[in-house]
């Protein structure tokens, strides 16, 4: 488009020199009235010059202020001095039309992700990072969602300074995860009682720090959890409770209707005779047999419920894990099982208390033998990975595999899929590795593999 204009203005200029060249060439040669002749053409050609400069310099600060403005509605219609500027004015359509469409574009998307933003769940704020330690600071809050309103319980406030005066906690809690990071805040009334899950987000957008602050009400979710596990413990209680009970009710029956007469009546010892005694001596013994049943069962409630609290110590993971593979040895040769314990380096350590930690292992391994009973070629990996965060521990078994259904019951107290399980194993270890900060994690594919990890933060 420039390269037009100025074509156009190099033949105005050759124009004028041409006309130069002719009028001293006329003076020299030719008679002296030519003069006034070509002294009135040379100027006409600047006349028009000026005219054609002028003209170029309107359309081109017409055009940038179009832009400049962001003002999409100037058009400039087809030109009637020539073919370049009815391609310069077309060109300039195109450019308008163009940024006229991405404008239009950018503000679609913008209304859209903005429509998404203001109808989650998740309350939102976004303010410039310098507002936070200001407290005079009048500047408009650049995004407030319905849901962050609707958590902290205020109206949508346009201006920072208001919003800050209206919850302080808040704003001391952005303050601590300012750099980034998350926290755990509980505010409001006794009756009406929050726990926000809170996370700071540092941005940097156009030379200027901005700030992301996200927040979500989990008591409520925590609650319903809760609450599933509760019910999950109970039908597992009431299920063994029952399944005690039931027997011991029916021979209490058994025992009644054998000491007594049809009327009730207590019968005397010489009215029994032997086979009387023996079925209420089998009865009583089934009777203790159960009762003593109820109180392992009770005992190991007990144990889930009161883990000890760690006793931690630097412990090297290769001795650690050398000292299971021998200890385990014996069991995993009698069912013939191969075992393999992945290359860990000699100075690594996790912070532990091995007796507890000893106990998960065994636990799990003693899981995985019962899982590759009847397997072919059954197979045992202890392995260990170091992370900068974390050092995991697996015990890998190609076994059976944990149907997806039961994986998720796999850690309640008490469930088991054992015929003689106590269902205290899985649970006691997620809680022993939970007291030690980690967790107890499974992965697994029916028919392929199950994997337990041990998870240890750094």
């Amino acid at each position: 488009m420039i390269k037009r204009f100025t074509l156009q203005v190099a033949i105005r200029i050759i124009l004028i020199l041409v006309t130069c060249v002719l009028f001293s060439y006329f003076l020299l040669n030719y008679l002296w009235f030519s003069m006034m002749g070509v002294g009135l053409l040379i100027i006409i050609q600047v006349i028009f010059l000026i005219r054609y400069v002028n003209n170029t310099n309107y359309s081109l600060v017409k055009f940038l202020d179009a832009l400049k403005n962001e003002d999409y509605s100037v058009y400039f219609s087809p030109s009637k001095k020539g073919d370049s500027f009815a391609k310069v004015f077309d060109d300039f359509n195109l450019i308008i039309k163009i940024f006229k469409r991405n404008k239009i574009e950018k503000e679609a998307q913008y209304k859209y992700f903005k429509y998404i933003l203001e109808h989650v769940n998740l309350g939102i704020i976004s303010i410039k990072k310098d507002d936070l330690y200001t407290n005079e600071s009048h500047e408009e809050i650049l995004f407030l969602n319905k849901a962050a309103c609707d958590i902290l319980q205020q109206p949508k406030h346009k201006y920072w300074h208001r919003l800050a005066k209206s919850v302080p906690w808040l704003v001391n809690e952005i303050k601590k995860t300012a750099e980034g990071g998350k926290t755990l805040v509980d505010f409001g009334k006794e009756t009406e009682k929050k726990q926000l899950s809170l996370e700071t987000i540092e941005l940097q957008l156009l030379g200027k720090t901005y700030l992301i602050i996200t927040f979500q009400d989990i008591r409520s979710e925590i609650e319903q959890k809760e609450i599933e596990a509760w019910h999950n413990v109970i039908k597992i209680l009431a299920h063994e409770m029952l399944n005690s009970f039931t027997p011991v009710s029916s021979l209490a029956s058994t025992v009644k209707s054998t000491t007594e007469d049809s009327e009730g009546n207590v019968l005397k010892a010489e009215a029994l005779d032997d086979e009387d005694i023996q079925d209420i001596n089998m009865a009583v013994k089934t009777i203790k047999r159960r009762s003593d049943g109820l109180l392992d069962f009770v005992k190991d409630y007990r144990t889930i419920s009161n883990v000890p609290i760690p006793t931690l110590n630097k412990t090297n993971i290769k001795t650690f894990l050398l000292s299971i593979e021998l200890l385990m040895k014996p069991s995993i040769q009698k069912a013939n099982i191969a075992m393999e314990l992945s290359h860990i380096p000699a100075n690594a350590t996790i912070m532990a208390d091995t007796k507890l930690i000893e106990q998960v292992l065994i636990n799990l391994i003693n899981n995985s033998i019962h899982a590759l009973h009847g397997i072919e070629n059954p197979l045992l990996k202890i392995n260990c990975v170091i992370e900068a965060d974390k050092t995991v521990i697996s015990i890998h078994d190609n076994g059976k595999g944990i149907e997806d259904q039961i994986k998720n019951q796999i850690f309640i107290p008490f469930y088991t899929t054992k015929k003689n399980g106590s269902g205290i194993g899985l649970s006691l270890s997620k809680n022993i590795m939970k007291k030690h900060g980690g967790n107890l994690l499974v992965n697994s594919e029916v028919g392929v593999y199950t994997s337990f990890s041990l998870v240890f933060k750094q």
